[in-house]
C-alpha cells in the first residue's frame, strides 16, 4: 500500500564517525564572502560543523540535512518500503513488513553514524498506491484520461502517465511496466497490463489533515485508515461520475470532432469522421450512444428536422454495429470496450478494496 515515505527526524545526533558528506558554501570570489554557510550540528567534541547543506545516499535510502533561511536544521529520511522489502517496488507491503522496513532503515541509519529513534519521526511525504490487472493495455484507457477532471487539481498529460496535482497532493495513473521497462528491469514475470494508481500526500499538514495522524508510530493503528482514504480520493475526485455521465462528456468530444468535419463538408461530415478515425475505431473509441447524442446536437442546432435526423443518426449506428461486427468475425472475439465500460472497469478495481 505504502510506496515512497518521507521522514522527518525530530531527535537526530551525528556520529564523529558519520558517512554523511558536507557540502561546503559558495565563496564570492571578489569578496571573500560564504554564500549560505549555516551551523548544521554541533559533533561530539562540541565542535559545530558548517556548509549548505549534508546528504547521505545508498542503494536502500537518501538523506539530507537542510537548514532553512528561517531558522532551524531538519533531516529528511527518503526511501520506497516496497523495494527495501521486496528489492523493487511493484508488489505492496503489508502492515508487519511496513514496520519491519522501518525498523531497517533506523538501522541503516545507524550504521550511517545518524542516532535517532524512527518512531518518533514524522511523516513529511507518502505515496500510496494500489497495482490494476487491466483488461485492455494501457493506451486504450488514454481517451477516458484525457476526459477526467480532479476538482482544484491540474492535469497533465505524459503518454503513459497522468497526473492530477496541486501544491499538497498528486494523483497518478501509469504504465508500470513501460515505466520499470524504461529503468531496465526485467519484466518477464510480471503481468504484462499493469496500471499503477498512486495517491501521494506532499507534506505534514496534508498528511495529518487527510489521514489524521503524522507520526511513524502511528502508522499500525492506522493501516486501516491508509487503505480506505486510498480508495475514497479516487472515488471522490476521480471516479465521481455515472456511466451516463461518461456518455455526455465523451459525446461532447464527439461533437468537437463532428463540428470541425461539417465545416469543412456540411453534407458529408459523419462519412469524414469516420474516414478520418476509422468506423470501427470511433465506435470502440467513443461508444455508440455518445456518437447517436453528439449527431442529434448537431443537427437540432442546425434546425433538421426530427425525421431526417432520426435517418442520420440510424445510418451512422448501423455503421458502426456493421464495423463491430466484422471486426468481432476477423479477431474472433468482441473487443467492443467503450469508453463508459473502460471507466466502469477501472471505477470498480481502484475504488473497491
Amino acid at each position: 500500500m505504502l510506496d515512497t515515505v518521507k521522514l522527518c527526524l525530530t531527535d537526530w545526533e551525528i556520529s564523529n564517525s558519520s558517512r554523511l558528506i558536507i557540502q561546503p558554501a559558495s565563496i564570492n570570489y571578489g569578496t571573500g564572502e560564504l554564500i549560505a554557510d549555516y551551523p548544521l550540528w554541533r559533533n561530539g567534541r562540541g565542535e559545530i560543523q558548517r556548509g549548505s547543506k549534508a546528504y547521505f545516499n545508498n542503494e536502500l535510502l537518501n538523506v539530507d540535512i537542510k537548514p532553512f533561511s528561517s531558522g532551524g536544521v531538519q533531516c529528511f529520511v527518503h526511501f520506497s518500503i516496497p523495494k527495501l522489502h521486496n528489492g523493487e517496488n511493484y508488489y505492496s507491503v503489508g502492515k508487519e513488513g511496513t514496520q519491519a522496513v522501518l525498523k531497517k532503515v533506523g538501522k541503516e541509519l545507524k550504521e550511517a553514524g545518524i542516532k535517532t529513534n524512527i518512531d518518533n519521526a514524522s511523516l513529511s511525504r507518502i505515496d500510496t498506491f494500489k497495482n490494476v490487472i487491466t483488461e485492455e493495455p494501457f493506451l486504450s484507457y488514454s481517451p477516458l484520461f484525457s476526459t477526467l477532471e480532479a476538482s482544484r487539481k491540474i492535469r497533465r498529460d505524459y503518454g503513459t502517465t497522468f497526473l492530477w496535482s496541486n501544491t499538497q497532493q498528486e494523483l497518478c495513473i501509469y504504465d508500470k511496466i513501460a515505466e520499470m521497462e524504461k529503468k531496465k528491469i526485467d519484466t518477464a514475470h510480471y503481468p504484462a497490463q499493469t496500471m499503477r494508481f498512486e495517491y501521494r500526500l506532499l507534506n505534514k499538514k496534508k498528511i495529518e489533515a487527510v489521514m489524521g495522524f503524522s507520526s511513524v508510530k502511528e502508522i499500525p493503528s492506522n493501516w486501516g485508515i491508509v487503505k480506505e482514504k486510498f480508495s475514497k480520493v479516487w472515488e471522490k475526485d476521480i471516479f465521481n461520475r455515472s456511466i451516463e455521465e461518461i456518455e455526455i462528456l465523451t459525446s461532447k468530444q464527439v461533437k468537437l470532432l463532428l463540428e470541425l468535419f461539417r465545416n469543412e463538408n456540411e453534407r458529408s461530415y459523419i462519412d469524414r469522421l469516420f474516414n478520418f478515425w476509422g468506423t470501427y475505431t470511433a465506435g470502440r473509441d467513443f461508444g455508440i450512444e455518445p456518437l447517436k447524442i453528439a449527431i442529434r446536437e448537431i443537427e437540432e442546432e442546425k434546425g433538421t428536422d426530427k425525421e431526417t435526423i432520426n435517418k442520420k443518426v440510424y445510418r451512422a449506428s448501423k455503421k458502426l454495429q456493421e464495423a463491430q461486427r466484422k471486426t468481432q468475425l476477423i479477431l474472433g472475439k468482441s473487443n467492443n470496450k467503450t469508453m463508459a465500460d473502460l471507466y466502469r472497469e477501472l471505477q470498480g478495481k481502484v475504488c473497491l478494496n
